[in-house]
């Protein structure tokens, strides 16, 4: 039988004990499957008839929206929803001008390129939060603007 000396014991235990902490905090940390939700919204100063067949976003965007950006009516022109893989870019298109590339990065970190017309326009990293949009955007012609809203949702 081999005796081992208390402070060798302790090392050893304490190793052990970091070990399995450490395991089970990456285990915890490990990103897993995002459910995401992409709308594609025009910002402008002008009304558009209903008839155009756009509708504007919920009065709690359009608040938020409002409260950062100069328009005063933010129409919601697409929304999709999607699945983001740990592993895996996911490309949605949001309208024949519009594509979102998304990787994750971690269980509450995204990469969003944004292409327009094929090509990239901007590529940000942004932390998800419950409940809050995440807003990217540019200026359009006749002083309007556009605006993609990824939010973090229960479904695809």
């Amino acid at each position: 039988m081999t005796t081992i000396s208390k402070a060798r014991f302790l090392k050893l235990a304490l190793m052990t004990g970091a070990v399995m902490v450490g395991t089970v905090v990456s285990a915890l940390a490990a990103p897993v499957e995002l459910k995401l939700q992409a709308q594609l919204v025009w910002g402008t100063n002008e009304k558009v008839s209903a008839e155009a067949g756009f509708k504007e976003v919920d009065s709690s965007l359009q608040a938020r929206l409002r409260n950062v950006f100069k328009w005063q009516t933010y129409y919601e022109i697409t929304r999709k929803g999607f699945s983001v893989p740990a592993a895996k870019p996911q490309t949605v298109k949001l309208s024949d001008d519009c594509t979102i590339e998304v990787k994750q990065l971690a269980t509450n970190r995204i990469e969003v390129k944004l292409l327009g017309k094929g090509r990239p326009v901007v590529t940000r990293t942004l932390e998800l939060r419950p409940a809050t949009p995440l807003v990217i955007g540019g200026d359009d012609k006749n002083n309007t603007a556009w605006f993609v809203v990824i939010t973090q949702t229960d479904k695809p």
